[in-house]
């Protein structure tokens, strides 16, 4: 069959103007103005989404970033280090990647660490860096930076924008009853009060310390029983009686008291010595009342600069140990149960990252981001510790 020329111009003139149509639908449709970007599959959740394509509502949805640009000690932190943050699991990642700078909401720097590391130069808009030790400015390294670099501190200071320190959050029951806390109980059989040996027990490593810690006790075992054990103690036997990673709790509670005096003396610095010990019942003896009126309960501890020189509290250490039911006293917060630790990490008491990971996220909610800096880093942390050198101790013994 032959087809006339009109029908071929009608046929092709009826598929262009298909053609075109089904273009134009496509178009509408399809349209993309540039912005997409492909999204590559990530494991977490969040991160699926680009944050081009969803705008200013990726930063309500995505975890904060917090990189780690220094190591701690020497050794990188874990990427899991969040998983002891309850709440708070999927609300930050942890990043060790310093190339990954430009991404991150906050950025950690470890005091004794920072040498080894060069600085960053640059900074996106609001982004916090954060001074952190747990320890005292005199073991914290003092490695110099420039003015005002940081924002946030995490030390142990409780002063700190995200305390950063040793053990729990001791509370009365009262207030963790009010917050629904279960309340843990350090009850303990009175026939534990009841010792085995006289005096004061002491497991200690550093033999020179700022504090004189040495001096004090030394003078004080004229006059009392001071048994030293570990690396400072001259009895051969003494120094192995607790093997290195212990606790060797069984022992302290043998002696009616023991050591809790730190190798420094700086405000709210409170280290293992009390935190790892906090079950044993014995009463532990600690050089300042200040550093621990506002941490302990109430009549728990023994204070040396609550006596004029090391006869009078040696005379007041005897007489506990001679009554029973005075030493007792010492326990009532145990007995009576009117303390407790208010749980591991919970809102309120959120320790080291946990609480720079809160914060991040509070000053989000707040509609304000921290554009505070510390314009010497050093001497905040001098003047906040109030460390003392050996005043105290020079002036206790010839008291």
């Amino acid at each position: 069959m032959r087809l006339r020329p009109a029908s071929v111009y009608r046929y092709l003139l009826l598929g262009i103007g298909v053609f075109l149509g089904v273009y134009m639908i496509y178009s509408i449709i399809g349209y993309d103005d540039g912005s997409h970007v492909p999204i590559r599959p990530q494991r977490h959740l969040y991160l699926t989404v680009s944050q081009d394509r969803i705008g200013s509502r990726f930063g309500n949805l995505a975890p904060k970033r917090i990189l780690y640009w220094t190591t701690v000690f020497g050794s990188t932190v874990p990427h899991t280090m969040l998983s002891d943050c309850p709440g708070l699991t999927d609300r930050c990642v942890i990043d060790t990647n310093r190339h990954q700078l430009s991404s991150a909401d906050a950025v950690v720097f470890h005091a004794a660490d920072i040498s080894k590391f060069p600085l960053p130069v640059t900074r996106k808009e609001n982004q916090v860096f954060v001074f952190n030790s747990m320890e005292t400015p005199d073991n914290s390294g003092r490695f110099a930076v420039p003015e005002s670099f940081f924002n946030w501190t995490s030390t142990h200071l409780h002063s700190s924008d995200a305390i950063h320190k040793y053990g729990s959050f001791l509370i009365s029951t009262q207030v963790a009853e009010s917050r629904g806390f279960k309340v843990q109980s350090y009850y303990v059989q009175p026939k534990r009060f009841v010792k085995t040996k006289s005096g004061v027990f002491g497991l200690i490593s550093n033999c020179h310390t700022t504090s004189k810690r040495e001096l004090a006790l030394q003078e004080l075992g004229k006059h009392i029983n001071v048994t030293i054990a570990g690396k400072c103690t001259s009895d051969e036997r003494l120094k192995t009686i607790c093997p290195p990673g212990v606790e060797c709790l069984d022992i302290f509670e043998q002696y009616p008291f023991y050591i809790a005096i730190e190798n420094t003396i700086c405000n709210d610095y409170v280290t293992e010595k009390i935190w790892n010990r906090i079950s044993v019942p014995s009463i532990p003896i600690v050089m300042k009342r200040r550093i621990y009126k506002n941490i302990l309960p109430p009549n728990s501890f023994i204070a040396m600069d609550d006596y004029k020189n090391p006869t009078e509290m040696a005379n007041h250490l005897r007489a506990l140990e001679s009554n029973l039911t005075a030493y007792s006293e010492y326990f009532n917060w145990r007995q009576k149960g009117t303390w407790t630790s208010a749980p591991w990490n919970s809102p309120g008491y959120r320790n080291g990252v946990c609480r720079v990971c809160e914060l991040l996220w509070k000053t989000k909610d707040n509609g304000t981001e921290s554009t505070k800096s510390y314009e010497n880093i050093w001497k905040w942390f001098d003047d906040e510790s109030q460390c003392e050198k050996d005043e105290f101790v020079r002036g206790w013994l010839s008291g």
